[in-house]
């Protein structure tokens, strides 16, 4: 008994400080440093002195929780109200409130791969962002499902930048995005599938 109260210990450990090295290390190194080369970002994001904690403190308790409810096997609904509210309203922000007034449009899938710091950060990030929409889907969705919803959103999201002047229209932030949709889908989607769990949310 002893034994597997100090695995289960030790695994809540591991999951605490892996969150936490994730949090500081996506806001810390990669996002922010990204983000604030926008200026309309940077004007946002300095207004409130302490955006980049509690960006930190929100990634690290999302994944935290996370990998708690996966190791019981029980996911609370609540949980996943109150995470995805969040994550969709910073979402938008990114996207839609980072450019000026302008659009363009790129037809190059690999525009993205260039041997500079911050063509290849925006890159990563806009990896990164599609992941937890990627496991929304992964919840429910079947993989055709995935695919159409996925393909439907992230070309609505080009086209809105592209129309209303906020953004460009690239086939690479479509591959980009798809491929982190994908990962997020297959990560939580074999969570939910595994046969000899019982994730399911409460």
């Amino acid at each position: 008994m002893k034994v597997i109260y100090m695995k289960q210990l030790i695994k809540q450990l591991f999951f605490f400080l892996f969150s936490l090295i994730i949090a500081v290390g996506l806001i810390h190194y990669l996002a922010l440093p990204t983000l604030m080369n926008y200026s309309r970002l940077a004007r946002m994001i300095e207004r409130f002195a302490y955006t980049e904690v509690t960006l930190m403190v929100f990634l690290f308790f999302s994944i935290w929780f996370f990998f708690l409810q996966w190791q019981y096997g029980k996911f609370s609904t609540i949980y996943v109200y109150l995470v995805y509210t969040v994550y969709l309203f910073l979402l938008f922000i990114v996207l839609f409130a980072k450019a000026q007034r302008y659009h363009s449009y790129s037809f190059d899938p690999f525009d993205f791969l260039i041997w500079n710091k911050r063509i290849l950060m925006e890159a990563f990030l806009n990896v990164i962002y599609f992941l937890p929409l990627g496991g929304l889907y992964g919840m429910k969705a079947k993989p055709w499902e995935f695919i159409v919803l996925s393909l439907l959103t992230i070309l609505g999201i080009e086209t809105i930048q592209y129309v209303f002047y906020v953004g460009t229209f690239a086939i690479s932030d479509i591959l980009l995005n798809f491929i982190g949709c994908t990962i997020g889908y297959l990560f939580v989607w074999r969570i939910f599938t595994l046969p000899k769990t019982k994730n399911k949310l409460s």
